[in-house]
C-alpha cells in the first residue's frame, strides 16, 4: 500500500461563527456556530480520504481533550499521541460574502519526550503504509525544555531514508530554517510567504516564478504557490504551470490552502510518484489542475469540512503569463 501521512504538529479546535455582517466593538449574532477538531494536517487527510487515497493523520492530542475525537469526521484515519496539556482553540467569524475575522490560540509547547513519540509513530506509519509522501502541516508548536521551536530534522531524515517524500506547509521561523535543509521535497506558501522567503515583494507572476526557481536552486523539488485570486503555480527547477478555478461562491478562504495540497499530493500518487531520492517526476500541470479544482471547491464550503468532491470546479490551467500583475499585493514581515 502507498499513500500520504500528515502530520498536524498543532492539531486545534476550530469554532467557527457565520454572521450576516460584523460589527467590531458590538454584540453580533451569529446564524451557524460549528466546531470540530481541525488543523492543516487534518484537513488535508480528511480531503484525501474522500478521494478514497490511502492516509493516516498523525496528531498530538492532549489527554483531558481525547474526548473531542469522538465528534470527528472519519476518526478511523487519526493515529493519536496523547500528550500533556489541553489542545488550543481557533475561532473563525465568516460574513456574507466570505470576509473571515480569525483568532487564533498559539500552539501549546510540548516537551521533548512527546515530541519525540510524535516522531516515532510518524515514522512507523510511513514505513507501514510505504507512504509516498510525509505532508507536515500547521503550526510548529515549542518544545518546553529548550524554549525554541520543535526539531523536524530528524522526522524529515527518517521519512525520506523510508522512501517517502517531505511537503511542508507552515510559515515564519521553521519555513525560513526548513526550505534551505536539503531535507523538503515540496513546499506549499501563499505569495506573502514566498516574497518574505526570498526578501523582496512580488508584483508579478513571473517575479513569483523567479522566486520559487530561487527555492529550487536551494534544494526545494516543488514550490506550490497559492496566489490568492490570481490562481496557483506550481514551480520545478525545470518547468511551470500556471492555474486557476472559480468558485461557485465565496464562503469562507480558510482551509483552501489545505484542499489545494491535498488536491496535489494526491494526483502525485495516482500518477504513481514514489521516492524522496531519485524518484519519479512529478506531473506538475495534471497535479496542479487537482489542486486549483479542489482549492476553489473549499472556498465555497463555510468550513474545512468538506463533503465530497463531486462538485470541484473544472480549472483553467496553462504556461505562466510572466507579465501578468497581480491583483494582490505582498507584503513583507521582515527584512
Amino acid at each position: 500500500m502507498s499513500g500520504v501521512v500528515t502530520l498536524t504538529p498543532a492539531p486545534v479546535l476550530d469554532r467557527t461563527y457565520l454572521v450576516a455582517s460584523m460589527a467590531p466593538g458590538k454584540v453580533n449574532r451569529a446564524v451557524e456556530v460549528h466546531e470540530y477538531m481541525s488543523g492543516k494536517g487534518l484537513n488535508v487527510a480528511r480531503t484525501l480520504h474522500l478521494a478514497r487515497t490511502p492516509v493516516a493523520a498523525v496528531m498530538p492530542i492532549g489527554r483531558d481533550d481525547e474526548h473531542l475525537l469522538f465528534r470527528t469526521p472519519y476518526p478511523h484515519i487519526l493515529r493519536i499521541v496523547p500528550i500533556q496539556g489541553r489542545i488550543r482553540v481557533n475561532t473563525a467569524i465568516v460574513e456574507d460574502g466570505g470576509r473571515t475575522t480569525n483568532v487564533n490560540q498559539s500552539a501549546i509547547p510540548m516537551s521533548t519526550t512527546d515530541w519525540d513519540r510524535v516522531v516515532d509513530l510518524t515514522v512507523e506509519q510511513i514505513v507501514d503504509m510505504d507512504a509516498d509522501w510525509l505532508c507536515a502541516s500547521g503550526t510548529h508548536p515549542f518544545n518546553s525544555d529548550t524554549g525554541d521551536y520543535v526539531d523536524m530534522t530528524s522526522l524529515f531524515e527518517r521519512a525520506r531514508e523510508a522512501g517517502a517524500r517531505v511537503a511542508l506547509d507552515t510559515s515564519g521561523v521553521p519555513l525560513d530554517r526548513l526550505v534551505p535543509s536539503g531535507l523538503v521535497n515540496l513546499i506549499k506558501p501563499n505569495a506573502d510567504e514566498l516574497a518574505n522567503l526570498v526578501g523582496r515583494n512580488l508584483e508579478t507572476v513571473g517575479e513569483a516564478l523567479d522566486a520559487g526557481r530561487e527555492l529550487n536552486a536551494q534544494g526545494v523539488e516543488i514550490a506550490l504557490v497559492s496566489l490568492g485570486a490570481d490562481g496557483a503555480l506550481a514551480i520545478s527547477a525545470d518547468s511551470a504551470v500556471w492555474g486557476a478555478a472559480v468558485a461557485p461562491q465565496l464562503v469562507n478562504t480558510t482551509g483552501a490552502g489545505d484542499a489545494t495540497l491535498a488536491g496535489f499530493l494526491g494526483h502525485s500518487i495516482r500518477e504513481g510518484s514514489r521516492g524522496a531520492e531519485g524518484g519519479s517526476v512529478i506531473d506538475l500541470e495534471g497535479g496542479l489542475t487537482t489542486a486549483v479544482s479542489w482549492g476553489a471547491l473549499a472556498v465555497s464550503l463555510p468550513t474545512t469540512l468538506i463533503s465530497g468532491l463531486e462538485n470541484a470546479p473544472i480549472p483553467t490551467v496553462s504556461d505562466p503569463d510572466p507579465d501578468r500583475v497581480l491583483l494582490e499585493k505582498t507584503h513583507l514581515t521582515k527584512k
